[in-house]
């Protein structure tokens, strides 16, 4: 077999488990989609490769995701932005789980069924839990209200659900996540400095991730 034909199996082989539990298998099986029972919410398991694999080396990446249509069509109506994809949340699995790395998987030989496996049981453990977490609006945004983004013990914080939380919770639950972040993160100050730039309308150069710094001012969340 050509080594795309041995990566689209092994999409294939870790989507069978995933089937009964509502995911459909796309792009040959290289993506894996399950729809919210609101229709909202889409969750997807994506499996990158190299534009490098051989015969003797076929690499496969696990990768998570959570999209929101609602979410899409207020962030284009806040930002002006046509390209906002509604994104809540994006990880490798490896950052969600205890091997803390952006790790890769070999297919290639012997190590297929290996691979195939690990990938599973990565999956199953660490990011079905957190789809399930957000099969129910009001416990997710209770939870990363007080948590954050970080799903287990080993997932760093992030801001990529904020807007999620400013729309479908309310400004005191997006202030909640905005300072825990801020907490755990340790850039409190770099982000005061920021409001503090921007509300003399100027530009931020503080290495930060300038577009959550934006949202969070214009939205009017307060750094406690």
């Amino acid at each position: 077999m050509k080594p795309r034909e041995i990566f689209y199996k092994a999409c294939n082989e870790i989507a069978i488990p995933f089937i009964e539990k509502g995911f459909k298998p796309m792009k040959n099986g290289q993506c894996l989609k399950k729809i919210s029972k609101d229709k909202d919410l889409t969750f997807e398991v994506y499996f990158k490769s190299s534009t490098y694999n051989y015969s003797c080396s076929i690499i496969i990446y696990p990768l998570i995701s959570i999209y929101s249509k609602r979410l899409k069509k207020w962030m284009q109506e806040q930002t002006g932005n046509i390209n906002e994809a509604g994104l809540i949340y994006h990880n490798h699995i490896g950052y969600i789980s205890p091997i803390k790395e952006y790790k890769q998987w070999e297919l290639s030989g012997l190590s297929f069924d290996i691979s195939v496996e690990s990938i599973i049981n990565l999956l199953e453990q660490y990011a079905i839990p957190i789809f399930d977490l957000f099969k129910d609006k009001t416990i997710a945004i209770s939870f990363i209200e007080q948590y954050g983004c970080c799903f287990n013990k080993y997932t760093q914080n992030s801001l990529s659900a904020l807007p999620y939380v400013l729309l479908h919770g309310d400004k005191e639950k997006a202030e909640n996540y905005f300072n825990v972040y801020l907490q755990s993160c340790k850039c409190r100050n770099r982000f005061m400095t920021a409001f503090n730039q921007l509300d003399n309308k100027q530009n931020i150069e503080l290495g930060l991730d300038n577009r959550f710094a934006i949202f969070a001012f214009t939205n009017g969340l307060k750094i406690k």
